[in-house]
């Protein structure tokens, strides 16, 4: 058992002392901020274009998308289940840590 414990310990060594070296990962670390917040606006935005019913995949629908600093709200018709899921998911990609809220209703 103890034996086991100096192999693994010579094989992982180097790389728990020297864990760039090691790897050969010269990279520098990210240091910029995280982005997962947008501005209100700027979701709005961004959700405005993306369900944009001149968009093919939202063809025959109506979408409102409004944000605040906790919730981004869904209202209106969509044509298609899959309609429906494709707008929460898009919501979802620009929510960041806002709650989802669904008024879509399925015609």
């Amino acid at each position: 058992m103890l034996r086991k414990f100096f192999c693994v310990a010579l094989l992982l060594g180097p790389a728990l002392a020297f864990p760039q070296e090691a790897t050969g990962d010269n990279n520098a670390r990210n240091t910029k901020p995280v982005h997962d917040h947008l501005s209100n606006k700027d979701v709005n935005e961004k959700l405005r274009k993306a369900l944009d019913n001149k968009n093919a995949a939202y063809a025959g629908s109506n979408i409102e998308a409004v944000a605040d600093d906790q919730s981004v709200t869904l209202s209106g018709t969509v044509q298609s289940s899959m309609q429906h899921e494709m707008a929460l998911q898009m919501a979802r990609a620009y929510a960041g840590n806002r709650k989802i809220v669904d008024k879509i209703a399925i015609q």
